[in-house]
């Protein structure tokens, strides 16, 4: 995922909805780094990347983390320093 945009987010969404988290860790790890400099919640972003977390735990963080940072595109102020 090199830029954070909805159209990035729905397609990490997707290959995550097909494939899991593991598979995509890489990417989860870059929304996780975007999320934690935007403000979100930093006990999900930590649930996002914990690699010991049961991955139905993983995946409704990752849920909340994308949701949050979908918001984040529109704001051209935050979106940029994430």
């Amino acid at each position: 995922m090199l830029n954070l945009t909805r159209i990035s987010l729905l397609t990490l969404g997707r290959r995550v909805a097909e494939t899991g988290i593991k598979p995509n860790s890489t990417d989860i790890a870059t929304l996780a780094m975007a999320a934690g400099n935007a403000g979100v919640s930093p006990v999900l972003v930590s649930i996002l990347t914990d690699d010991t977390a049961p991955e139905v735990v993983r995946l409704r963080a990752f849920e909340r983390v994308s949701c949050a940072m979908s918001r984040v595109t529109y704001r051209t102020d935050v979106a940029a320093a994430a």
